[in-house]
């Protein structure tokens, strides 16, 4: 598990809110403070869409991009946020990338999932990675490939 500590907030949260920065990831939930609360499940309600729709949909998230103008709606103003938690997830094609990269003991069916956790408060923004297993292993090789991908990208960015 990474964790960082996020020192340009404006620069990251303009990455995530204003720019396609994160738009490949999927929203598996969100969570907004502000004079009232507001919580964002990302799953997608499969019986919204039309049947022709329900079959093409192979995947159980909406992607952040769908709902990024949302949540950005909410947040700007005048006032900032007293918090906000984002947690987005890595689509199950890249982990298989993942997986050939780590060269580790894992398959595709023993990975959960692999999430980035954002917490935001007026004080700080923290990142941090993790990574659902649904075995026990002491194999950390996919951590650290999934924790240098996180690092590279947000140096991309010029997050620090």
């Amino acid at each position: 598990m990474l964790s960082l500590s996020i020192n340009d907030v404006k620069t990251f949260m303009s990455h995530l809110l204003s720019n396609e920065s994160f738009d490949r990831f999927y929203l598996v939930e969100a969570s907004v403070k502000m004079g009232i609360s507001y919580h964002i499940d990302g799953h997608l309600n499969k019986d919204f869409f039309d049947t022709d729709t329900q079959h093409s949909l192979v995947r159980e998230y909406s992607y952040w991009k769908e709902v990024r103008p949302k949540i950005f709606s909410l947040i700007k103003g005048n006032r900032l946020p007293l918090g906000c938690k984002i947690i987005l997830a890595v689509p199950r094609s890249s982990i298989l990338r993942f997986l050939e990269k780590s060269g580790g003991s894992f398959r595709n069916e023993d990975i959960e999932g692999m999430y980035i956790n954002i917490l935001y408060d007026p004080n700080n923004l923290l990142i941090t990675t993790g990574i659902s297993y649904r075995t026990f292993s002491m194999d950390k090789s996919l951590d650290y490939v999934f924790e240098d991908y996180i690092r590279s990208f947000l140096q991309k960015l010029e997050i620090q």
